[in-house]
């Protein structure tokens, strides 16, 4: 079973939620400590996706509603960043319903299992690719924009955290922050996302708060290496609330995650032998694969609409000459049907050589047709079929109905 996308949501929120109490106890450092900290969790996040050749993440979560478990999960991943390869095995209880989600990646392809059918799914990739894992989000360009909002929601609190350096280099970041200490912007923001997302729920086991809303308790510890890796994560928020009918309803979130396995961790893909496999093939459509074989003639129809019927009047042509990564180039010639040579006057007959646009194979389009008149358009190769996208500015008639979509005339 698959999360729908509300429950994701909602304990999408609700790590949100812990992993914002993180960056408060981070906050309420002295400001040696809080660079020492920011700086640990940027150098695990350099270490996790270039230093490192392999590493094991293992996170658990909870959700309780006024003391009773309404949804918990753990998942365990092993990362190859040598190989560039991932294992992700996951398991969910949500309220009555237990699910499981196994998945493998590396540059080749990845493999992924349906629980309930008890089917494995295995893609392959026609060029290498890299993991999501091997991406550092301090590097995203949002990424100092978004640290800059968490240090201005925080504010202004001090001396809620207590940092021990332990005697083998090894430090332990611990605090809590009391209903009374909690800055009211972050109170504000907590209550518009908590009545955005539980109060939009329809879930039975997860209640609706839409009144009230504030949070009452944060708490945190992190553990790091001598080298400022971190080790674990302990974290835990509360938030008060009430429904519509009043009840009151008190949510507790837990996250614990650790970091183990240092460059000791093994990924292997796993052994399909006597299991049900459906196999596909994926494209890479950031590159263009075997250009050549667009090359050739393309056909669409001229139809105009006649004694309430569309009549076939002509077709219009493509003949592709020349095509790689990078450009496209050919003919474009138009032929009417017996009958119709007054829509002939007008046809258009050029040839053109395009330019494709960065990592996406369209293009302008500008030639000069047969009356020494300038002609704009558009071209674009759809990936995955016999098939062009030929799109001229002008060719617009009141009778006339054109398709831009051209397929690959076969002999």
């Amino acid at each position: 079973m698959k999360l729908n996308k509300t429950t994701t949501t909602i304990i999408s929120f609700a790590l949100g939620t812990v992993m914002f109490t993180t960056t408060a106890i981070a906050q309420v450092l002295s400001k040696s400590g809080y660079d020492q900290l920011k700086d640990s969790v940027k150098y695990t996040a350099e270490s996790c996706t270039t230093k490192l050749s392999s590493y094991t993440t293992d996170m658990s979560f909870s959700l309780k509603d006024n003391g009773t478990v309404i949804y918990s999960g753990n998942s365990l991943d092993k990362v190859d960043v040598s190989k560039g390869a991932k294992e992700s095995v996951s398991n969910m209880v949500e309220g009555s319903k237990k699910s499981g989600n196994y998945n493998y990646y590396d540059k080749k392809g990845f493999i992924s299992k349906d629980s309930e059918k008890n089917i494995y799914y295995a893609t392959e990739y026609t060029s290498p690719r890299e993991i999501g894992a091997s991406k550092n989000p301090f590097k995203e360009k949002r990424a100092d924009d978004m640290e800059k909002i968490a240090d201005a929601l925080v504010g202004n609190l001090k001396d809620a955290v207590v940092v021990a350096e332990n005697s083998d280099g090894t430090k332990t970041l611990s605090g809590s922050l009391s209903e009374a200490q909690i800055p009211a912007l972050i109170n504000a923001v907590v209550s518009f996302q908590s009545k955005n997302e539980f109060g939009s729920n329809n879930e039975q086991n997860i209640p609706r708060i839409t009144k009230d809303v504030f949070v009452k308790e944060v708490k945190g510890n992190m553990v790091t290496t001598k080298e400022g890796l971190i080790q674990n994560v302990l974290g835990s928020g509360v938030i008060s609330g009430k429904d519509d009918s009043g009840k009151d309803h008190k949510l507790t979130f837990e996250l614990l995650v650790k970091m183990t396995g240092i460059n000791s961790t093994k990924v292997s893909s796993p052994d399909l032998t006597g299991k049900k496999v459906e196999k596909n093939i994926q494209q890479d459509h950031s590159k263009l694969s075997n250009p050549e074989k667009y090359i050739g003639k393309y056909k669409s129809d001229i139809l105009m609409e006649k004694d309430a019927k569309f009549v076939k009047i002509g077709e219009r042509f493509i003949d592709v000459t020349a095509v790689n990564e990078k450009s496209i180039s050919g003919r474009h010639y138009e032929e009417y049907a017996k009958g119709y040579e007054e829509y002939a006057k007008d046809k258009k007959d050029f040839k053109f050589d395009a330019k494709f646009e960065k990592d996406q194979f369209n293009g302008a389009v500008i030639a000069e047709g047969s009356s020494n008149k300038s002609i704009k358009g558009n071209i674009s190769i759809i990936q995955g079929s016999a098939k062009i996208y030929f799109n001229i500015a002008d060719n617009i008639s009141r009778n006339i109905i054109n398709d831009d979509q051209y397929s690959k005339v076969f002999n």
